[in-house]
């Protein structure tokens, strides 16, 4: 899981749905799209939901996004340490956002 700091608008944010191997609910809201060697990947921040209201706002994950023939969209976990690495210090880059390892994160 990743950390941050909220220096960023969450005004008029779309969230959506992801399910873990338990089958447990995650909601997420797409904060940016990044591009690496041909890659796409989603950083998200989880946010808890009651109803319809966002009621706060979570940690950060980076999922590498793919879609099918028929345009539906995949993400998943990146399970190599150094692309993960990568791709974090790509958003980290972009602005005052703190990623922490990838030892601390939590797959989904």
């Amino acid at each position: 899981m990743h950390d941050h700091n909220h220096e960023h608008e969450h005004e008029h944010l779309e969230a959506f749905t992801l399910f873990d191997e338990e089958g447990k609910e995650h909601n997420f809201v797409l904060l940016g799209e990044l591009e690496r060697e041909n890659n796409q990947y989603w950083v998200c921040e989880e946010i808890f939901v009651e109803g319809e209201e966002i009621t706060d706002f979570g940690e950060l994950y980076i999922f590498k996004k793919s879609t099918d023939e028929e345009g539906n969209i995949f993400l998943d976990t990146i399970e190599d340490e150094n692309e993960f690495n990568e791709v974090a210090k790509m958003w980290e880059d972009l602005g005052d956002f703190e990623i922490l390892d990838e030892d601390e994160n939590i797959d989904n």
